[in-house]
């Protein structure tokens, strides 16, 4: 065994043949050689742990060690949007850690069949759906693919494939339960867009919790935004419209969550004293908005890892999977909320004031 970092005429040295053989086996030049020649070369690189051993072990066993990912809406999906950055982030460093590398599959809308020709080509060894909208069509070409698949950031309960997801239902549903149990009974919702499987769960989530408190929402409670800080913002103004008033909100994001909190702010309600307001995500702005939003913290790059995790273990074992992995959100307390004011805001004049002590009502 050669000491120090093994080199190419080592392999060369250990398997036989000449470095010019070895440098064609590698790359696939030629084909001058016979099988078993080209296996004493493969060996020989793994026994030495020759530092190409990558790309023998992907000739050895056919495969491009390349992870897929599909996004369909790309531009829509990556521009400005830090839950798909964050969750490549994580698939990534999984992918790189196992050997991997990533290919990204960018479909501005969700066409199966242009999803199975570009991810069904032998370019990749495995598939990942990253969040993809509710209904997508992608995801009956998920359910019956060839290569090994995982969706991330969705999971339908019928869904016949792998998923790895935050659980958006349970989440809001103990978030709004402790809102309950600080005394807040008249509780609005900024809901998110129908198309996107999280803000449906998330509205869910809210429902049943006010249903088992025995609360019944005013329809008027519940106003939708796009995930945007406008939207937020548009929301907030006509809730502030209805009657009798409410004294917190839930919004489906923290995007919207912190339009509301501006809203708010230009009408001259104070937060959390008047109204309390919680998020969903604890993207980074959370944390520095004007009071620290609270907001329910899911685990994005956790997410990220174990997905193409899954995926690897798919590769690796031959072995296809529907497990569904779904992590708890976090609830992440900051200063937005407060137990329930004993008077609602339509009753107290703006900017004249004096802050009430924390109690419940």
């Amino acid at each position: 065994m050669p000491e120090g970092t093994p080199t190419i005429k080592d392999v060369a040295e250990r398997a036989g043949v000449s470095v010019t053989t070895v440098t064609n086996v590698l790359y696939g030049r030629g084909s001058r050689f016979s099988e078993q020649t080209r296996e004493r070369v493969l060996q020989a690189v793994e026994e030495l742990g020759y530092r190409p051993n990558q790309i023998a072990r992907s000739l050895v066993r056919r495969r491009s060690n390349t992870l897929g990912v599909v996004v369909e809406h790309f531009r829509g999906a990556l521009m400005g949007n830090p839950y798909y950055s964050t969750l490549l982030d994580g698939i990534l460093a999984e992918a790189v850690q196992s050997g991997y590398q990533l290919k990204i599959i960018a479909l501005e809308r969700p066409d199966p069949e242009h999803a199975r020709l570009s991810a069904e080509d032998g370019s990749i060894d495995g598939a990942i759906l990253a969040a993809p909208l509710y209904q997508s069509p992608l995801l009956q070409w998920v359910e019956s693919c060839n290569i090994p698949r995982v969706v991330a950031g969705s999971s339908p309960q019928d869904l016949r494939a792998a998923c790895v997801d935050v659980d958006d239902e349970g989440s809001v549903y103990a978030a709004v339960k402790w809102l309950i149990d600080l005394g807040h009974r008249r509780i609005a919702f900024i809901a998110g867009p129908t198309n996107y499987w999280s803000a449906r769960q998330r509205e869910r989530g809210y429902l049943r919790a006010l249903h088992d408190a025995g609360i019944t929402p005013t329809p008027h409670w519940i106003r939708r935004g796009d995930y945007s800080t406008l939207s937020g913002r548009q929301a907030m103004e006509l809730l502030l419209q209805v009657r009798p008033a409410f004294s917190a909100v839930v919004s489906c994001n923290d995007w919207m969550a912190l339009g509301a909190l501006e809203t708010l702010r230009r009408k001259g309600l104070l937060v959390p004293e008047d109204i309390s307001v919680l998020g969903f995500d604890d993207v980074e702005a959370a944390a520095v908005a004007s009071p620290p939003l609270t907001t329910i913290r899911q685990p994005v790059r956790e997410i990220g890892i174990t997905t193409a995790r899954l995926l690897i273990q798919q590769i690796e074992s031959g072995k296809p999977s529907t497990e569904h992995v779904i992590f708890p959100g976090e609830l992440v307390q900051r200063d937005s909320v407060m137990p329930c004011s004993p008077e609602p805001p339509d009753r107290i004049k703006p900017r004249q004031r004096i802050r009430p002590r924390r109690r419940r009502c």
